[in-house]
This record gives structure tokens, sequence and C-alpha cells, in this order.
């Protein structure tokens, strides 16, 4: 392979990969970006035929996977997200689980006081524990 062709496909790979980036950071939604929309979105700014859509869909599927800007996620909600919005929702796990630890250790040491100690039955019936509220006869006739 010559020189001039391994320059020529450099610089075909290097202006698809500046058009993706350019895209990529004009679209601000809240949801992940899927493939086929940005594909789409190149495709219009690129004036791109069906034709070379499909064949640059697995380059730009490389480059972006491989892109440390961009996260991809799978499944049904699953595409393009911004590297740091997957940091800040992995963060916001880690604080969520670590806080759901932390109650759950408190009600199981709450549990093991009150089984090691059992209350007797006459501090579970003393009246004093319970504030009712005696109604009065007229209260109860309005």
């Amino acid at each position: 392979m010559s020189e001039e062709t391994i320059n020529s496909v450099s610089e075909q790979f290097t202006a698809l990969c500046k058009s993706v980036d350019e895209v990529l950071s004009t679209w601000s939604g809240n949801t992940n970006l899927q493939f086929p929309i940005l594909l789409g979105m190149i495709a219009v700014k690129l004036s791109w035929t069906e034709k070379q859509a499909r064949e640059n869909d697995p380059i730009i599927r490389y480059y972006i996977r491989n892109n440390p800007d961009w996260h991809v996620t799978r499944g049904a909600h699953g595409g393009i997200m911004k590297s740091e919005d997957k940091h800040k929702k992995d963060a916001l796990k880690l604080a969520k689980d670590a806080v759901k630890k932390q109650v759950q250790d408190m009600l199981d040491a709450k549990v093991a006081q009150i089984m090691a100690a059992p209350p007797s039955t006459e501090s579970l019936l003393n009246e004093d524990d319970f504030d009712f509220e005696e109604d009065s006869e007229e209260e109860l006739a309005s």
C-alpha cells in the first residue's frame, strides 16, 4: 500500500471523526442519543447516500466506543451519553447505596438490641406509653 493511499484514508477518517465530534457537541439532550439517530444526523450534515451511511456506520461506532469523552450503554434505553454524566450517575448510585447500607445497619443494630433484651409484658402494657386523649361527652355530641 502506498504512502499516498494511507494518507488519503487517514484524512477521510480524520474528517469523519471531526464531523462526529461536531454533531455530538451540538446534541444536548437529557436522554441517551441512539446510534441510528446520530448516524442520520451525520448523514444529513455530510449529504451522504444510504450506502455511504451504511459503510461509515461501523467506523462511527468504533470511534465513539473508543472515545474517552463518550460512554455507550446497552439495552432498551441505551445509547451514547457523555462520560461525565456517566460518572455523576455512578457517584450518585454509590452514595445512595452507602446511605441504604447505613440505614440497614442501624435497623439491624436496633433489632439486635431489642432481641438481646426483650421488654417485659408489663412495660408493653404501660398506659403512660400511650397518648390517649379522652374525648368529653360534649365533644362527642357535637
